[in-house]
């Protein structure tokens, strides 16, 4: 009697495999969006059909409309992002490691997770009026707190013994954070930005919305008061697929390469 042993897979098979899971679960949620917003159509009184709202998003397109808002929603964004990761980061480390920084920082970062984007939209229209600065600082109030708290929760999850031997061995600080704290809070660093991204996100919309005479938002806003709602679903639409994008095609990788070795 022949006994066959089982053997893993190839790492290209599991690749494929992998990704073939991920085609098909993007395939069904697609599909049960397009369901659900089609029974929409049918039961509600107003809503636009799919079709009706892709032609409206095609008509904005030929105008120049999207590219434009969308490039200058995406600068606005990526910028205020970038500033909240900066500060997060350093903030987030110093709280995981220094107590005085903890007691320092932790009330305060905890009354910013409190606040709503809304708020912070409201806010900085009031602070800084109608101009790029508004939709600027409510990205970076948004993702800054989402930030501060998932990195400080992964510097305090690092073996303190290990640091202590690093540290009796004359290792310098900078090494420690490189060699020692930098990887174990890889994962918990892409955590924080996927917070950091929906908050900052909706913050961005609402800051344009409130503040501002361009960008996603602000194109939403105009066919809302024109009384248009495909124009309207249109713009949100640009709204949650560049969210979906960003999750797959970027943050997805990301994490995976990340966290790499924990199946090493």
């Amino acid at each position: 009697m022949t006994v066959t042993i089982p053997t893993e897979l190839p790492a290209w098979q599991r690749h494929l495999k992998t990704q073939g899971m991920s085609a098909i679960a993007v395939t069904a949620a697609l599909l049960s969006i397009l369901a659900v917003w089609q029974i929409a159509v049918l039961v509600g009184n107003r809503v636009p059909s799919p079709v009706q709202t892709v032609e409206r998003l095609v008509s904005e397109a030929a105008i120049g409309e999207l590219w434009h808002n969308l490039a200058i929603s995406m600068n606005r964004f990526v910028l205020g992002l970038v500033l909240a990761l900066v500060v997060g980061a350093v903030i987030g480390v110093l709280m995981g490691m220094s107590k005085l920084a903890d007691l320092a920082f932790s009330d305060l970062n905890a009354a910013a997770l409190a606040i709503p984007a809304v708020i912070w939209a409201l806010l900085t229209t009031m602070w800084f009026g109608f101009g790029w600065l508004t939709p600027v600082v409510t990205v970076f109030l948004s993702g800054l707190p989402f930030v501060i708290v998932n990195i400080a929760k992964a510097t305090r999850a690092v073996p303190a013994d290990l640091v202590l031997m690093a540290r009796s061995f004359g290792v310098p600080r900078g090494h420690i954070l490189r060699h020692i704290v930098a990887p174990a809070v890889a994962g918990s660093t892409v955590a924080a930005v996927r917070f950091a991204i929906m908050s900052a996100w909706n913050g961005l919309l609402l800051a344009e919305w409130f503040g501002s005479t361009s960008g996603v938002g602000w194109r939403s806003r105009y066919w809302y008061d024109a009384n248009q709602l495909d124009g309207f679903f249109a713009w949100v639409l640009v709204f949650i697929l560049l969210l979906v994008i960003a999750d797959l095609v970027l943050l997805g990788p990301i994490e995976r390469y990340a966290t790499r070795w924990r199946s090493a």
